[in-house]
């Protein structure tokens, strides 16, 4: 389920806001395939036919919180067409990850939801098609294996940050990664650093 927060009216947002901190709070006791909709609303404050208008399971509302990882992180803008650089972006995600560790790591980390982790997978695979797509990075016949093969292997460094508590340094965990990539490959992105993003939302499955 897909909402757009600039679209509600304020008590919807008050009680979506409660609803995401009652989760954030129960997932620091116990995974998410044991919080029922009932301990939701009893954290949240709210009445169960409350949730329901919002939302089919527990999972859904999770599916919300996990869709921060696109709708926030855009990257840095380079100019006002809806621009992105890859680099950037694959810093603007780590640092938003790890800004929130504890809950990622309980909905998408190496023992988070599966559903969710892949969800979050096949958005990373999805923008770096589109990447290597602006960039001319790769033949139209080697993008398919290719965007999976950087985009799951980011998703790897993103769990791989999942799995502690140690300070992030987000640059050369960038570039760990981005010498991982094949150099003509690199070069091409190199050459072309400035590509369209995947849409203008940046929701994860948009």
């Amino acid at each position: 389920m897909t909402l757009d927060d600039r679209r509600m009216d304020p008590r919807t947002r008050r009680t979506l806001a409660a609803l995401r901190h009652a989760l954030a709070t129960l997932l620091e006791e116990e995974p998410l395939s044991q919080i029922t909709v009932s301990q939701l609303c009893r954290v949240a404050g709210i009445h169960r036919t409350t949730f329901y208008k919002h939302f089919e399971t527990v999972a859904d509302l999770a599916a919300t919180v996990v869709q921060e990882l696109g709708r926030r992180v855009v990257g840095p803008r380079r100019s006002d067409d809806g621009t992105l650089v890859y680099r950037d972006w694959l810093a603007a995600v780590l640092e938003h990850v790890a800004d929130n560790r504890r809950l990622y790591a309980r909905l998408v980390g190496s023992g988070g939801d599966a559903a969710l982790m892949r969800a979050v997978a096949w958005q990373f695979r999805l923008r770096t098609d589109r990447f290597l797509r602006d960039a001319g990075a790769a033949a139209a016949g080697d993008l398919p294996e290719l965007s999976r093969v950087l985009g799951y292997g980011f998703y790897g460094v993103v769990e791989a940050l999942l799995e502690h508590d140690d300070p992030v340094d987000v640059d050369a965990s960038v570039g760990r990664f981005l010498a991982t990539v094949p150099p003509p490959v690199a070069r091409a992105l190199d050459a072309s650093p400035v590509v369209r993003e995947l849409d203008a939302g940046g929701r994860l499955g948009a």
